[in-house]
């Protein structure tokens, strides 16, 4: 492995200064892109752009090329092989000025922040069929396009945003302007926190809509696992190696989400920053309307206070005045103090309550036994639904609370079967205002069917 010790022995290489070669590449890949030059250039038009650079920034002197070429051979040009006399810049150089522009031009400005994450983070319904598909999908190595972008964009998010405050700041300094004029510019400019706050809230829903799909998914595969310990040992392995392997994949998802939330709440706290302008606009107005009235007082008191002469206008009265105000300071004191009240610390040790610690812990237990009882016949109502293609909402809590003895279990089993196929565009739920009580069971509901 590298160590970043060598990054500082050649930083002047992979970075040149801007009169040892940083504006010549600059100028070299802009004059490739308008079609000025070729991209096999020759050394007669590196000098003509290392004179233009002179002029342009008021040099003393024009860089000669032979000053300046060994080191820019190390990593920002080549020779043509059939043309020792021409250069061309290589991928490296072309990276970084494109590396420099997108910085300056980030090309997700004007794209929403949730497009990018809808497109690059989706799953739709039954296409991952296999853990292959799954890693190829989202996989470490194959989704890292998808998050460079997600990172890029919020990036330039950061970057327009901290633009848009410094605008606030500059807009709030101009304080000969006209109040009517100042308010546009500052709505014109507030306007883009508002859009980007709604943007970012659309963004999260998405991910976390994306991450709860995937969970799903991992969900399947479990499910699987489970139901394949009755078969041979080789089938045993091959679904925990899928479900391991799916939870790898969800891991790094959920690590690379934790990352863009805390990027997420730094572009929040700019935005949250932007408001209290609003606060300043506020006072500004405010101290600006208060100095006139006083300044209108002054005008005022000083006519009042003026008579005209053949030499010119003069204050009388001894206009204007001057004085201190005073006020006598009082000094309030008790008249008693009471040194003497000492207060002791006392550690009462409590003792334990077994009983209590004992019942406590049987009811965790038994909620989350109730919660797996939950889980299993959920999964069992899903593969009835696959299966049948119809699934009778009554039938099936009758049949889940006479075997579970427990009528609450069959209606969070029922919850969540209908918020299941709420959410899957594939199902649909047929509700007749028909009133149905279940037999032996404190329960009753509309006649419900769903249907797949």
């Amino acid at each position: 492995m590298m160590e970043y010790s060598e990054l500082y022995l050649k930083y002047d290489l992979l970075l040149p200064s801007k009169f040892d070669g940083g504006f010549l590449i600059i100028a070299i890949y802009e004059k490739i892109k308008a079609g000025e030059i070729d991209e096999y250039f020759t050394v007669k038009e590196i000098n003509e752009i290392l004179k233009d650079i002179s002029i342009q920034f008021e040099q003393d002197s024009v860089r000669q090329w032979g000053n300046i070429k060994d080191n820019l051979f190390h990593y920002f040009f080549r020779n043509h092989p059939d043309e020792p006399w021409k250069y061309y810049l290589t991928d490296y150089a072309k990276n970084v000025v494109d590396l420099m522009v997108n910085k300056l031009e980030n090309p997700y400005k004007n794209h929403p922040l949730k497009k990018s994450f809808e497109d690059s983070f989706i799953i739709n319904f039954n296409e991952i069929t296999s853990i292959d598909v799954l890693e190829r999908k989202f996989g470490r190595i194959f989704i890292q396009g998808s998050k460079k972008i997600i990172v890029d964009h919020l990036e330039s998010l950061e970057d327009e945003l901290r633009d848009s405050y410094k605008d606030l700041n500059d807009i709030l300094q101009k304080d000969e302007q006209d109040a009517t004029i100042l308010v546009k510019e500052f709505t014109l400019v507030f306007r883009k926190f508002g859009v980007k706050a709604e943007d970012i809230t659309n963004a999260i829903l998405s991910k976390d809509k994306f991450l709860d799909n995937l969970q799903s998914v991992i969900d399947l595969f479990y499910q699987k696992m489970n139901k394949s310990l009755l078969l041979d040992k080789t089938e045993i392995d091959k679904n925990i190696n899928d479900w391991e392997r799916g939870r790898e994949v969800y891991a790094d998802l959920k690590d690379f989400f934790n990352s863009v939330d805390n990027k997420v709440n730094i572009i929040r706290r700019q935005i949250n920053h932007a408001s209290e302008k609003l606060s300043e606009l506020q006072e500004q107005f405010s101290t600006r309307s208060h100095f006139r009235l006083q300044i209108k007082k002054f005008f005022k008191l000083a006519l009042e206070n003026t008579k005209y002469t053949e030499s010119g206008a003069i204050f009388e009265n001894g206009f204007p005045l001057k004085a201190l105000v005073f006020e006598s300071t009082s000094i309030l004191y008790p008249r008693h103090y009471d040194f003497n009240i000492h207060t002791s610390n006392i550690i009462i040790n409590i003792k334990a309550d077994e009983n209590y610690a004992f019942n406590e812990r049987l009811k965790i237990v038994k909620e989350i036994d109730n919660q797996q009882r939950i889980n299993n016949w959920v999964a069992k109502a899903k593969d009835m639904l696959q299966t049948r293609k119809e699934l009778i909402m009554d039938e099936l809590m009758t049949a889940i609370a006479n075997e579970e003895e427990d009528e609450s279990i069959a209606y969070q089993v029922a919850s969540q079967m209908v918020s299941y196929a709420s959410e899957d565009k594939e199902v649909v739920i047929d509700i007749k205002q028909e009133l149905i009580s279940l037999d032996e069971q404190n329960i009753s509901l509309w006649k419900t069917r769903i249907k797949k």
